[in-house]
């Protein structure tokens, strides 16, 4: 897949996760608004709750989730063998946002309990992406205040 291509699927994947995160934390400041909160504090608490308690699709690409797993899944075989592999994710360059990382560990976790069970690694990581939900959004509080109000891209959740 060319560069232009991945970009245009990546930006389509990142507007359906903030499509799903903003239905939930609409429905969710909506409730604590309703318990009499104030709109500052009912803000920050919908966002922190519908970060921790939503279960959103997981909005990754095929082909990278192949790579990721794949990696994942090799690494994780090398350090069960006692093989010579790299101290840790960091080493190899994978993802450095934290929250990336764990969302990737997530998929492997439930990609090597499929595979155990005798599907492909292909197959595995197409039904993970299509029919299982993750425990979280894999974003910060201030990432998801940007997708709450586009304007407050300079200020912090507050």
């Amino acid at each position: 897949m060319n560069d232009m291509q991945s970009q245009i699927e990546h930006r389509e994947l990142c507007q359906r996760r903030d499509k799903e995160f903003l239905a939930l934390y609409h429905a969710t400041l909506d409730a604590f608004l309703e318990r009499g909160m104030d709109h500052r504090q009912a803000r920050r608490a919908a966002v922190e709750f519908t970060i921790a308690n939503g279960h959103p699709h997981y909005h990754v690409n095929h082909e990278r989730a192949y790579r990721c797993v794949c990696h994942l899944l090799n690494s994780e075989q090398k350090r069960g063998n006692g093989s010579r592999t790299y101290r840790n994710i960091e080493d190899k360059g994978f993802a450095k946002n934290r929250l990336r990382r764990l969302m990737w560990l997530e998929i492997t976790q439930r990609v090597g309990v499929l595979t155990k069970r005798g599907l492909s690694i292909e197959k595995a990581i197409d039904h993970v992406l299509e029919h299982c939900r993750a425990s979280r959004f894999f974003i910060s509080p201030t990432t998801a205040l940007t997708k709450i109000c586009p304007a407050s891209r300079t200020r912090a959740l507050r």
